[in-house]
């Protein structure tokens, strides 16, 4: 299956059927005997020297970690890859304050399954996240922006690598974990940076952020993950993404388009590239350097604005606990408020 036919698969809100039981519903002590999609699998050892399969299973509400113990290691470990529909048979448990699942058998849905919808309960749209959000309304907002960038060739710039990559940019995440990462999250994530910049630099000219730069800056901020991750459906690096990097990776595209650009002033070049490798913010955060300028400035905190609310809003989504907070959330190190402030 194509990863174009399965994006058109888990379009729109789809009721999840009798026999799949959505992750954020799991519970400590269940049966488990249904169909999820690997994003991770890695073989691992206990300190007394056991093999075990750490797999990270997913569904359309979210991950679930599971383990496979001794036996079940050696039978199943060449059974399925990441990236794979597969079945499960195990049960949930509790470790450590976290729920996960200890798999007794697990193995690949073949193509014959797959068409046919058995075993029942198998339904793409259940099994892959993606975004919510109406993919092809985000793509339109953000070609408007673009075209408002200024000057004409960090416009032309801008559109020209979008129309290259639009199938890629409308599909992949944006991660392969913690933010926007499911279908389309990529495109959720641009779009929500870009208009926060646009908005800001608009409202606030006597900062002196240029509009066109850093809105440009915004849209292509994270065009290196094209080339830095495969699989949008299951996450995984290439070899450049691996020794690269998507900062540096999307830099080079940039040098790329406006060596067929000619510049009023030769400097712009330098200064998208800029704010590219600097998103990051700081050099303990993967920056190549850190931002010198307000444009790079201004991208990489509304960057950074969009992934933490993203996460927090996964956690608060996931969170299935009585109570006005949610459990720990440890990439944030904190707790968040989850009650409703109009008391209903």
């Amino acid at each position: 299956m194509t990863s174009e036919r399965l994006f058109d698969q888990v379009r729109g809100e789809l009721p999840y059927s009798l026999v799949h039981v959505p992750i954020t519903d799991i519970r400590e002590g269940q049966r488990i005997n249904q169909c999820f999609l690997v994003k991770r699998k890695a073989q691992r050892s206990t300190r007394t020297g056991d093999p075990y399969l750490e797999i990270l299973l997913a569904d359309r509400t979210g991950t679930l970690s599971a383990r496979a113990w001794s036996e079940a290691t050696q039978r199943y470990a060449s059974q399925f890859d990441e990236g794979e529909f597969v079945f499960v048979e195990g049960r949930s448990e509790t470790y450590r304050g976290n729920l996960q699942l200890i798999v007794e058998s697990i193995r690949r849905l073949t193509e014959a399954e797959q068409e046919t919808g058995q075993p029942p309960g198998f339904d793409p749209a259940l099994l892959v996240p993606t975004t919510e959000r109406d993919v092809d309304e985000m793509w339109n907002v953000l070609l408007a922006l673009a075209r408002t960038v200024q000057p004409e060739p960090l416009r032309q710039l801008t559109l020209d690598l979008l129309a290259e990559h639009e199938t890629r940019l409308k599909e992949f995440p944006a991660a392969s974990s913690k933010h926007h990462a499911y279908l389309g999250g990529l495109l959720e994530h641009t779009l929500e940076v870009a208009e926060g910049v646009s908005t800001y630099a608009k409202g606030h000219p006597d900062l002196g952020i240029d509009h066109g730069l850093a809105v440009a800056g915004a849209i292509l901020h994270d065009i290196g993950k094209l080339i830095e991750f495969e699989n949008p459906v299951a996450v995984s690096y290439t070899f450049k993404g691996q020794l690269l990097g998507h900062l540096l990776l999307g830099r080079d595209m940039i040098r790329e388009a406006a060596a067929k650009q000619a510049w009023p002033d030769p400097r712009l070049p330098d200064l998208l590239e800029h704010i590219l490798i600097s998103h990051h913010g700081e050099l303990e955060y993967a920056a190549a350097m850190v931002p010198k300028t307000s444009e790079a400035i201004a991208v990489y905190h509304f960057d950074n604005l969009s992934a933490k609310l993203n996460m927090i809003r996964m956690h608060i989504a996931a969170d299935n606990q009585p109570g006005d907070f949610t459990d720990w959330e440890p990439n944030l190190g904190r707790r968040f408020f989850k009650g409703d402030l109009r008391g209903e």
